[in-house]
């Protein structure tokens, strides 16, 4: 067993619990936060750069690792709840809010740098803990969002008892990883809570919930892992179940016009191809899948939080009658929004473009019909997210919108980081392509071994 030179992990991890618990009671909860996520981000940073592709485990505690897999989401999202903390309005960083938030990056960290079953339910379970402490004020779930959480951890838990006391990744426990993964990345159709969590109670914790796609994290763990047929059965029936809800969210969107709900239906399909590009038999759809995991986190995470601004600024965001016309007052916004918006769908000169691109010619290799399916479901997207833009930038500004601040520097240069990642690593995408090229191939060879190609 390899090991990390120093403890990188544990030293991220206890960051993180220690901002938790440093912010919860503090006089500047962000100012705390940010400081301790700052540290947690330099960590895994240090550690996705030794790991470099191999698999180290942490000195301290070896049943965290850092590998080809994991490595760089775990830097990545760290990055994103940097973010997250620092774009966020102060009616959304007061009080316990900001450690709820470093409670959900805790629980996902956990999940992502797991070597094992244990830790990785025990980071599904803490990520409903900071809802059910009501961490974020008093805005409150619906029980449909609280339920689904609660019923994927009780199907990845009794996954780990099935493998424990009878066969490892045996029938029965890839049945229950399938129903852990269909429930929690929200497929259809039970992708309506993905939406009530979107449209009810805070919305910035959830998109920190929603991008650490602990869904795709068990797949992968589980492809690499098992050896059975049962398991490869399995996959593709999630491979087509994301197929069937990147087409369904696509259409279902025509009929939104609540920003929140919108972009919900927006996200969870985008969110879907990745599910369907890593259950491929193949490196192309594989590679896309894990690079495409990065672009919807970037870029749904920046329109989040610039939905979240806008409500904060104008009232009238959050069920608009008419276009807002914001972009005569708030330009730079939207620009942002437009850039991480195109991203998201594949725009060519993005990374989601270079991303989409792999994940269609994976999946037309083994399946012509879905790859259509997500060819045209990809034009459907396009097309709800410039009604979204048409709907809050576009038209002739509202009478009672007198004056609005356009970006602040602190959402400037946060958001300013996003659009390069985006744009940058799609005039070079072999630098990010690279970095997940490892896990593309431990990926591929272990579905390989399963299915005798």
């Amino acid at each position: 067993m390899l090991h990390l030179s120093l403890p990188y992990l544990t030293i991220a991890l206890a960051s993180l619990l220690g901002g938790v618990l440093a912010s919860w009671k503090s006089a500047h909860p962000r100012r705390t936060a940010v400081a301790t996520a700052l540290l947690a981000f330099l960590s895994f940073l240090a550690a996705a750069h030794e790991a470099d592709g191999r698999s180290l485990h942490d000195p301290l505690l070896p049943c965290f690792l850092a590998d080809g897999l994991n490595a760089v989401p775990m830097a990545f999202y760290a990055a994103l709840t940097l973010i997250v903390l620092v774009l966020a309005p102060r009616r959304d960083a007061a009080d316990q809010a900001p450690a709820g938030m470093l409670l959900i990056s805790l629980s996902i960290q956990i999940a992502y740098a797991s070597a094992g079953w244990i830790p990785m339910m025990a980071g599904w379970w803490l990520s409903c803990l900071p809802f059910a402490l009501g961490m974020f004020g008093t805005q409150k779930e619906t029980r449909l969002t609280s339920g689904i959480r609660l019923a994927s951890c009780l199907a990845l838990t009794a996954a780990v008892l099935s493998a424990t006391f009878f066969a490892e990744y045996g029938t029965l426990s890839v049945l229950f990883v399938t129903l852990a993964v269909v429930l929690r990345k929200g497929l259809f159709p039970l992708h309506a809570g993905v939406v009530h969590a979107f449209e009810c109670g805070p919305l910035l914790p959830k998109a920190l919930l929603f991008n650490g796609h602990l869904g795709v994290v068990l797949v992968a763990r589980t492809q690499v892992a098992s050896l059975s047929e049962s398991a490869h059965h399995a996959f593709e029936f999630l491979s087509m179940a994301a197929v069937a809800t990147v087409g369904i969210a696509s259409l279902r969107a025509f009929a939104e016009s609540k920003p929140r709900r919108l972009l919900a239906f927006l996200c969870i399909s985008q969110a879907s191809f990745m599910l369907a590009g890593i259950t491929t038999a193949n490196a192309e759809g594989i590679t896309g899948a894990l690079t495409h995991w990065l672009v919807v986190a970037a870029a749904s995470t920046g329109l989040i939080c610039i939905v979240r601004a806008l409500e904060v600024r104008v009232s009238s965001t959050e069920d608009p009658l008419m276009h807002l016309g914001l972009a005569a007052k708030a330009p730079r916004l939207a620009t942002f929004f437009l850039i991480c918006g195109l991203a998201l769908v594949g725009l060519p000169g993005t990374l989601g473009y270079c991303a989409e691109e792999l994940i269609f010619h994976g999946m037309l290799q083994n399946h012509l019909i879905a790859g259509i399916v997500l060819l045209v479901a990809t034009v459907f997207n396009a097309i709800n997210l410039l009604r979204l833009y048409n709907t809050l930038f576009l038209g002739v500004l509202p009478k009672h919108v007198i004056n609005i601040p356009d970006a602040l520097p602190r959402e400037r240069w946060p958001l300013t980081a996003c659009i390069l990642f985006l744009v940058l690593g799609g005039l070079m995408p072999r630098v990010v392509i690279g970095w997940r090229s490892d896990a593309s191939d431990s990926i591929e060879k272990a579905v390989h071994a399963v299915s005798g190609h």
